[in-house]
């Protein structure tokens, strides 16, 4: 049979429901952007191979072309489950996660998982130092203010905010307002300004740009004052 023939894939699958075949008729129908169509293949197909990874991957696709995110993140943490290389799934997994606005641990725990099985994703290495180094960074400064406290002459100390002020790079499908609150959330201030100018270039509506600008840009000055309290 020719995989690539639509007409002898859909013969075929009219007198053969439980073939394991079914995923490839589906992401047929699915790049006509036939969602209907790629739907009910799906349907039938994991009807008889509930843990087919491939066929969960085509639906997982659909549903985020459909916009329904939420069941899209359900099928590829089954993907997952079944299919723990799938670097495609792994990777559209942290997207719809950061949309959906996930915790940063969770975030980081996938991304990861991306890097595990691609090395050299570039998106992954950002993400995952971004997060990280401010737990370093607040580890030492922690070390310090002990060491300062032991000190019989007391000295203040005046701390930057967001010191770690290196250029995020995120990719611009992946600037979201949702990424701009974990961003805050992380007081990656001046990250999250970053990515306002990005959803500014998207052409993204300029009045909830211009309100989350001035909401980090307050966080900034409350942040620095409070740290010269410190």
């Amino acid at each position: 049979m020719d995989l690539k023939n639509q007409i002898e894939l859909e013969l075929y699958f009219a007198d053969h429901f439980d073939t394991i075949l079914f995923p490839v008729l589906a992401d047929i129908y699915f790049n006509q952007e036939d969602y209907r169509r790629a739907r009910k293949v799906c349907n039938i197909g994991l009807g008889y191979h509930e843990n087919d990874a491939a066929g969960r991957f085509v639906l997982a696709k659909i549903e985020k072309a459909e916009g329904n995110l939420k069941d899209a993140e359900k099928e590829l943490k089954h993907v997952l489950k079944y299919s723990p290389d799938n670097i495609d799934a792994a990777i559209m997994y942290c997207e719809i996660q950061t949309v959906l606005g996930r915790s940063p641990s969770r975030l980081l725990t996938s991304w990861k998982k991306v890097l595990a099985l691609d090395p050299s994703n570039q998106i992954a290495r950002e993400f995952i130092a971004k997060v990280e180094s401010p737990k370093v960074e607040n580890k030492k400064n922690k070390t310090t203010s002990k060491k300062a406290s032991k000190r019989s002459t007391p000295k203040k100390v005046t701390k930057k905010v967001d010191e770690n002020t290196d250029s995020l790079n995120v990719s611009v499908r992946l600037a979201t307002f949702t990424l701009v609150n974990v961003l805050k959330n992380q007081a990656l201030f001046y990250q999250a300004l970053e990515v306002l100018d990005l959803l500014e270039q998207k052409g993204e509506d300029p009045d909830m740009i211009r309100l989350e600008r001035d909401s980090v840009k307050a966080l900034i000055k409350t942040s620095e004052k409070e740290n010269e309290k410190s």
